[in-house]
């Protein structure tokens, strides 16, 4: 006998898309949209019901059901939504692609718009470049601040109690001037005070004195008298400086701003180099 000639794919009966190969020859013409509703229906579930199974939206449910192919963004996704829901009915899923493919056959597919990620390196704003060499600049002058405030020049000033000034002559308190009486306690004359300014080496004097104060480095003295309570030295004195005090050792108290640099000359020796005293009494040295 002869061969029978299949059918066309175009219109099936939704019992010609089971698993009844028995059936086929029986059948209603239906569109692919009608074969999914009206076998839907029969198993009595809502569009939102299949939604919720499938994890499809119901949107594209329902156009396939409407026929309403240009809902998917390509055929690919129509398809693929296609055979999820003809198995979860209990279709021949390939029947129903075949169908998909006739009833879509006019229908051309845009191109897919995938964004395409570019990897680029941006280079910070102006404004980032400025505010970040302002930092820097900043830090910078803070560190050269606390780097001149601890340095050693700093620290060999902080024991002075007083700022060293620019006068290099000896300064004799005002409140000494009324109470001079004596002329042994005036004050050098002219030609020695040029000598000592001439020579930065200790004074010669200093060898021939009873009593005198000379300084090996830049130190603050003072010399007080306890007998008529005035202060006939005050003053920083620089390296190789001295003072030769007229009155008696007996009456007068050393005060000093730093240690090792502040020798008392007996006679011409040195017997004694001060550690930073306050008040002390020279009175021990004067025999």
């Amino acid at each position: 006998m002869p061969r029978k000639k299949k059918s066309s794919l175009v219109h099936f009966d939704i019992d010609s898309l089971s698993h009844s190969p028995a059936q086929k020859d029986v059948v209603q013409a239906q569109s692919l949209g009608q074969t999914l509703r009206t076998k839907r229906e029969k198993k009595k579930l809502s569009l939102e019901d299949v939604a919720s199974k499938l994890c499809i939206k119901e949107a594209y449910l329902k156009a396939l059901e409407e026929g309403h192919y240009y809902a998917f963004p390509s055929r690919v996704y129509g398809i693929g939504f296609l055979r999820t829901y003809a198995k979860f009915l209990e279709l021949d899923s390939d029947l129903m692609v075949a169908e998909f493919h006739a009833e879509t056959s006019d229908i051309k597919d845009a191109p897919l718009d995938m964004p395409v990620i570019e990897k680029h390196f941006a280079m910070p704003s102006k404004k980032t470049l400025i505010i970040v060499a302002l930092i820097i600049a900043l830090l910078i002058a803070i560190w050269f601040a606390v780097a001149a405030f601890l340095s050693t020049d700093v620290f060999s000033k902080i024991s002075l109690p007083y700022e060293t000034t620019a006068q290099e002559t000896e300064v004799v308190s005002d409140e000494i001037a009324p109470a001079v009486a004596d002329e042994s306690l005036a004050p050098k004359t002219e030609e020695k005070k040029e000598e000592a300014k001439a020579d930065k080496k200790v004074n010669q004097a200093v060898f021939s004195a009873k009593a005198a104060i000379v300084v090996s480095g830049d130190v603050w003295v003072r010399l007080h008298n306890t007998q008529t309570g005035k202060t006939i030295l005050d003053k920083t004195m620089a390296q190789n400086d001295s003072f030769i005090p007229e009155a008696d050792l007996k009456v007068l108290q050393i005060s000093t701003g730093r240690a090792g640099l502040v020798d008392l000359y007996r006679d011409g020796k040195k017997v004694h180099t001060f550690a930073q005293e306050k008040g002390r009494s020279l009175a021990e040295f004067a025999n």
